[in-house]
């Protein structure tokens, strides 16, 4: 055999198994919306004091649920191309609490905002067309 087709080939077998090696690692990394509890923890980059009572949970039936603080909240939601999101249909319960309603407010004022996603190192980000607006963990 000639010493130049082995080299070629080894390279060629090497090349391939590290490129799989990177795709396996890609899917890994790669979080759903469903299937998890997303907590609050920031709005617009100031964190909140959550102890897990704003948080959201997203169906595969494109359906969110979840508590803004206080209140219940539902609705759904839209994915399109690879990182854009939108809200529609958000609801509330409508009980008033204590030291909390401003949060809450904006809260739900910022989802029905939000134009698109990202997700990284468990933490969901949520943006507008201007910027972050909320921010959750797994």
């Amino acid at each position: 055999m000639n010493l130049k087709f082995i080299n070629a080939s080894c390279l060629v077998l090497i090349s391939s198994l590290l490129l799989n090696c990177q795709a396996i690692k890609r899917d890994s990394e790669v979080t759903r919306l469903d299937g998890q509890q997303w907590k609050l923890v920031s709005i617009k980059h100031r964190p909140v004091n959550n102890n897990g009572n704003a948080y959201l949970e997203f169906s595969t039936k494109l359906e969110v649920q979840g508590k803004a603080f206080c209140n219940s909240i539902k609705g759904e939601y839209e994915l399109m191309g690879k990182d854009q999101l939108t809200f529609s249909d958000l609801v509330s319960t409508k009980m008033y609490c204590e030291g909390v309603m401003n949060l809450e407010n904006e809260m739900i004022t910022n989802l029905q905002n939000v134009k698109r996603y990202s997700i990284k190192n468990g933490m969901l980000y949520l943006h507008s067309t201007d910027g972050l607006l909320l921010a959750f963990k797994k």
